[in-house]
């Protein structure tokens, strides 16, 4: 007991990942008990290559020891030798590994200052310590860390624990014992009896952080949408959905689902409805709610076994699009559940980009086709027809319908302004992407049709007003014929541009080099001009009727008129976007979902030979004993280290 003493001054070079362990590691004392052995990480951050130091007690500084890098380490009982690992490998979650960074036990000899090598196995051998005469060590020779033991002089080791189902980790040497730690419990072998097993330790806590809270959950946006006149703004934070007013009103959580996450939130075009993707079955369905946060969820879809890409109302609220891992794009009927599947690619990435025409009878969605490259199509929902719109050979996206049903805009990589980068002594094609207009019909005039001014007809009666009017009522034809030969360019230059939409007047669109946020810019079809909206824009969403925008900029939320040099006004009081937060619950939902994105994203279906609900059993029995956000990282480790990969990586969260 008493005050603690501080005996290092070093600032940390952290904090690093949990993969790159910590600065300082403490690995044993001398045997006089006047000094501990440290690792500590002197380097740059990305070389983390810690060495072992002698740490006074009497503050002096630190010595090291005659080698350059260390894992894990412990002194021989009179402090002359020192059995280590060279490569420092311990906080990385890869099991049963065969590679060129499978540690081996070497001795260094602090005397003559040589080094030799007492273990030769493809299999990972760590964590070395030192009681009596023998070395204990972990290994996972028989594809599961177990307990190890060898004489200084090496030779064959001898198996010490065969324990079922989890590691043996973390072993530290005592006088006559080795302590460890496997599936959350201390383990003590003791070599004079050659026993092991199970201490029982007691520490009343309260466990502060396992206490419900409450947390401002601002920074954590994952999806927002806008209500159809931008009354209100909608945001899927953290698990929930909140329902945010644009002047007046209250801030109001509308799912409140602890033990679910919620997000890829969208509105009806009616505003009465919110559309949004829920865990709370166990797989992520399509769900419905009433957007004041009234009445029940209603679960739309039954079938969710990969994960979901964000649902997209029809103007019409009959029906919603979404598409899959499994690379396919659907929509579902709202009033009966029914799936129709849209179509399916065998190549490229998800179908990611999905657009409804204003009569909903129509999908335009970019796939990557056959050269690798994207192209834009169109489904007819009535007809069952798909058809590509763009040309084959230029990378072609991001279509989106004007809501009067002239014109089909998407993006396409054709403007091929060489540039010369000093560096590498190349060239390369900085902005290429043009945008460009479909007309679907033969009678729609072409947005860049030639003009000319001339003295203007008598104004029309109230009978042809009227026939005006109705012409301008979006129609539900496409001529299918000769499509692409109605593609024109629109008067922008080329650059870097995405996330189309579509108002009456124009189209609004993000430019920007693709490093941060970009210009929100709006080009419109009367003016033939692309002016600034705001600048140092994330991403945005317009309202249904067109006349809005929801705009994000940083941490910052603002609605404003969908025009050009609109004006940002007051930022949304998020702030007040509050939650409240019962931990072992919000973890439990939190590894089902960690589980289930691994499933989900890894390369391989068979996830490399594991039975993956057989992996989410055996560690989701170690939920009940999590006590902080650091032991739920720790298992997201463990079922990572599963899939016997490298590059899957955990971080820290709060």
């Amino acid at each position: 007991g008493g005050e603690p003493r501080q005996l290092t001054y070093k600032t940390d070079i952290g904090p690093q990942p949990p993969r790159g362990g910590y600065d300082y590691r403490v690995l044993d004392w001398t045997p006089d008990g006047q000094q501990v052995l440290v690792r500590i990480n002197t380097v740059a951050w990305d070389d983390r290559a810690g060495r072992p130091h002698l740490v006074p007690l009497d503050g002096s500084l630190p010595t090291p020891l005659a080698i350059p890098e260390t894992g894990g380490g412990s002194l021989s009982p009179d402090g002359r030798q020192y059995v280590f690992t060279p490569i420092d490998r311990e906080f990385r979650t890869w099991k049963r590994y065969r590679g060129g960074r499978a540690q081996e036990i070497w001795l260094f000899d602090r005397d003559s200052g040589i080094s030799r090598q007492l273990t030769r196995n493809p299999a990972t051998d760590n964590q070395p310590v030192w009681v009596g005469e023998r070395i204990y060590f972990t290994s996972d020779r028989d594809y599961q860390l177990d307990l190890y033991a060898m004489g200084p002089d090496g030779g064959e080791p001898t198996q010490v624990t065969d324990l079922p189902d989890f590691d043996v980790l973390w072993p530290s040497g005592g006088p006559d014992a080795v302590v460890f730690e496997q599936a959350g419990a201390l383990w003590l072998h003791q070599p004079s009896s050659g026993q092991t097993r199970q201490v029982v330790v007691q520490v009343p806590s309260d466990l502060p952080a396992r206490q419900v809270r409450f947390a401002k959950v601002a920074g954590q946006i994952e999806s927002f949408d806008l209500s159809p006149g931008g009354e209100r703004a909608i945001f899927g934070a953290r698990g929930e959905l909140f329902s945010v007013p644009a002047k007046h009103g209250e801030i109001r959580n509308v799912s409140r689902t602890p033990s679910a996450r919620e997000h890829s939130v969208t509105i009806s075009p009616d505003g009465q409805q919110l559309a949004y993707l829920s865990d709370a079955s166990g797989e992520y369905e399509l769900y419905l709610r009433p957007s004041d946060g009234s009445g029940e969820a209603r679960q739309l879809t039954r079938d969710g076994d990969i994960w979901r890409m964000p649902p997209v109302f029809s103007p019409d609220g009959r029906f919603l699009a979404y598409s899959d891992r499994k690379l396919r794009l659907r929509f579902v009927e709202i009033a009966t559940g029914d799936t129709i599947e849209v179509d399916q690619t065998d190549r490229g990435g998800e179908i990611t980009q999905y657009h409804w025409s204003a009569d909903s009878r129509y999908l335009a969605y970019s796939l990557t086709g056959a050269s690798g490259l994207g192209e834009v199509w169109l489904y007819d929902r009535l007809q069952g027809r798909k058809q590509r719109v763009s040309d084959p050979n230029f990378n072609a996206g991001d279509p989106a319908f004007d809501p009067l049903g002239r014109y089909l805009y998407f993006g396409s990589d054709r403007d091929y302004n060489l540039a010369f980068e000093s560096v590498e002594f190349d060239y390369f094609y900085q902005r290429s992407r043009l945008l460009f207009a479909v007309a679907l019909r033969d009678e729609v005039p072409s947005p860049m049709a030639p003009r000319s001014d001339e003295i203007a007809p008598p104004k029309a009666g109230d009978e042809d007003k009227g026939k005006d009017k109705a012409k301008a009522t979006p129609t539900s034809s496409v001529e299918w014929d000769g499509l692409i030969g109605r593609t024109v360019k629109l008067e922008v230059p080329g650059g870097g541009y995405g996330s189309l939409l579509a108002n009456e007047q124009g189209l609004f669109y993000l430019a920007g080099d693709g490093q941060g946020p970009a210009q929100l810019r709006f080009y419109g079809l009367e003016s033939r001009e692309a002016k600034k909206v705001a600048d140092r824009i994330g991403a945005y969403a317009l309202s249904a009727n067109g006349k809005k925008l929801l705009l994000q900029q940083g941490q910052d939320y603002y609605i404003a008129d969908a025009k050009a040099e609109t004006q940002l006004g007051d930022k949304l009081p998020l702030d007040q976007m509050e939650l409240r937060i019962d931990p072992p619950t919000e973890w439990a939902q939190m590894f089902r979902d960690g589980w289930r994105i691994l499933r989900d994203w890894f390369y391989d279906a068979g996830m490399h030979g594991n039975d993956w609900e057989a992996v989410y059993s055996r560690y989701a029995a170690l939920l009940p004993y999590v006590g902080s956000r650091t032991d739920l990282d720790y298992l997201f480790g463990e079922i990572a280290g599963e899939m016997n990969a490298g590059h899957i990586y955990v971080n820290r969260g709060d």
